[in-house]
């Protein structure tokens, strides 16, 4: 009954060739529409940021060993007037169901552990932020467990997470009412399987969360084009209504209290390079004013130096400001 519930009725279902199945349900019907602050409302499918954002480009010549990964469904995807959602399985029930018993969304959850480049504590106000490439790596989580790379912005109370992460528990994508997709052929559950070797091919992806400075809604933009997937209603949120105070970049993992720890990106403590470790970069931000800008005001944070540690490389020449990050877990503890 339950997934009956939480499933939409769909115009059309496609099957990857991960496995996953992908229900194409109208646009009005989507889970977005279940959050209590949504129940009346004029946005509509197809719509777009009011106007351009302008949040950098890729350098070229950075392209001899990072590759960019696409994002989405093969022959146009989803019908028109209706977007793509991955369809809950009784096994994803079971997993929110066992991980529900140990973590909440609090920074401070026993068993969570961070390891983060973030803007200094009042040091500037913030439309977006983002990264141009985010690389793709799949350390070992099992279980409740869950190994994340995340741009967070936030605003007292209310935090946007963007990025990857390995592990099927918790309330991720679309499973959190509020977030509304406008795209038919980009679901945010999306399986990468294309994954970074050392020394070898560096698998990436592109991510931003923008302010539309006419409206406030939240917009999330993916690829290298920065195509808008969607957006989070400026409606749904009280501190974010405002611009963001405080933006991360970096790694989060999480375990029962008690239990080994999964590593974190790469799987090893950053070194200092693209080439092996984990990273974002370049890494920006856009001003109050919606103007691109670099980050140089950024301290470094590890609540676990001893599993993980995080270093800002500062600005690389001709690609930009780099924050890399990871460790190899494995420790008990909270």
């Amino acid at each position: 009954m339950q997934l009956k519930l939480l499933n939409k009725p769909a115009v059309k279902t496609i099957h990857t060739e991960y496995g996953d199945i992908i229900d194409c349900v109208d646009f009005y019907k989507q889970p977005a529409f279940d959050h209590p602050l949504l129940k009346n409302h004029t946005f509509h499918y197809g719509m777009k940021p009011s106007t351009p954002f302008h949040v950098g480009a890729r350098d070229q010549d950075s392209s001899n060993f990072t590759k960019p990964v696409s994002i989405g469904l093969k022959g146009g995807g989803c019908p028109i007037g209706t977007v793509p959602i991955r369809r809950i399985t009784k096994e994803d029930l079971i997993r929110e169901r066992l991980s529900s018993r140990t973590m909440s969304s609090d920074d401070n959850t026993p068993g969570a552990h961070y390891a983060v480049a973030r803007t200094r504590s009042g040091s500037n106000k913030f439309l977006g932020a983002g990264a141009q490439e985010i690389s793709l790596h799949n350390p070992h989580a099992s279980g409740s467990q869950y190994s994340a790379a995340k741009i967070k912005i936030q605003n007292g109370p209310d935090s946007i997470e963007v990025g990857w992460r390995a592990g099927q528990s918790h309330c991720f994508n679309t499973r959190c009412p509020g977030f509304i997709i406008v795209r038919s052929d980009i679901p945010l559950d999306w399986a990468f399987h294309r994954i970074s070797q050392p020394f070898g091919d560096i698998f990436f992806i592109t991510a931003y969360i923008v302010k539309d400075k006419v409206n406030g809604n939240r917009w999330l933009l993916f690829e290298e084009e920065h195509i808008a997937v969607g957006f989070w209603p400026k409606r749904i949120f009280t501190g974010l209504g405002d611009l963001a105070n405080s933006v991360e970049w970096g790694g989060e993992v999480f375990s029962p209290p008690g239990t080994p720890k999964p590593p974190m990106g790469a799987g090893h403590f950053a070194i200092g390079s693209r080439r092996v470790d984990s990273f974002f970069g370049p890494i920006a931000v856009l001003n109050e004013y919606g103007q691109t800008v670099d980050p140089d005001n950024v301290e470094e944070f590890a609540d676990n130096k001893k599993l993980y540690n995080v270093r800002n490389k500062g600005i690389e020449k001709d690609f930009g400001r780099v924050i890399l990050y990871g460790g190899r877990g494995g420790s008990t503890g909270v």
